[in-house]
């Protein structure tokens, strides 16, 4: 018994896993599931996410920032503010919105796809699932860990040119449904949600066909809640 305890891995190798041999390690996690290290996780990929963001604000000028949280209404008219007090309280704003999404985002879907695999006479607590589903976010602190690292050398020419291309449409609703559809399918969220599949397969013990049915439908539920939500 204790050669199989130290056989173990602990949380770093648990992750390590999850992205070299995800089927094992989630069943394994399964054994003895750690919703408090699954929120960990998801709390680190949050602190990333929102110094990445934090930095690529930060490096905007005002109004830029303006024009994309606010749709270029000028916030805050016949108020003493100054402009440099504008940006912070919107860069302040930008970043506490996107580390609360990140959360509310893994709550959100984990509830979803789990009353879509319970309702179909699916196993697994929910518990089990926002644990697995929170390992399944790993790719996602790769991808804001290179975010952060581009966030410290972008210029801010370099930034504007990117934030200019994310422009799809003049509407405002169709655009934000066009960026949340890039977004889904970046390589780092693709890499996530073939993991979420995996994770709701062996949560409710159902057909791999069954569980890919059900995160494309959760996942398109969230594509359209992002629209209206920090997800």
């Amino acid at each position: 018994m204790n050669k199989r305890e130290d056989k173990e891995p602990g949380f770093i190798g648990q992750v390590i896993g999850c992205l070299t041999s995800p089927r094992v390690s989630f069943k394994s996690i399964l054994e003895k599931p750690s919703l408090l290290k699954a929120a960990t996780l998801i709390l680190l990929v949050a602190i990333v996410a929102s110094w990445a963001s934090y930095n690529y604000a930060g490096k905007l000028p005002l109004p830029s920032i303006i024009e994309r949280e606010t749709g270029g209404q000028f916030p805050g008219q016949g108020v003493l503010i100054s402009p440099e007090q504008l940006r912070q309280t919107l860069v302040i704003l930008n970043t506490v919105t996107g580390f609360i999404g990140i959360f509310g985002g893994w709550l959100i879907s984990s509830a979803v796809v789990h009353g879509l695999s319970r309702g179909r006479r699916g196993k697994g607590t929910f518990k089990s699932m926002l644990t697995l589903a929170g390992y399944a976010l790993t790719p996602l602190l790769i991808q804001h860990l290179l975010r952060l690292i581009d966030s410290l050398m972008v210029t801010e020419q370099g930034l504007l040119q990117l934030s200019g291309a994310t422009q799809v449409f003049n509407q405002p609703l169709l655009d934000a449904i066009a960026n949340a559809t890039i977004d889904v399918f970046s390589i780092f969220k693709l890499w996530s949600i073939a993991l979420f599949v995996i994770a709701v397969r062996e949560n409710y013990e159902i057909s791999t066909a069954r569980s890919v049915v059900n995160v494309v439908a959760t996942y398109i539920i969230m594509l359209f809640l992002s629209v209206f939500l920090p997800l």
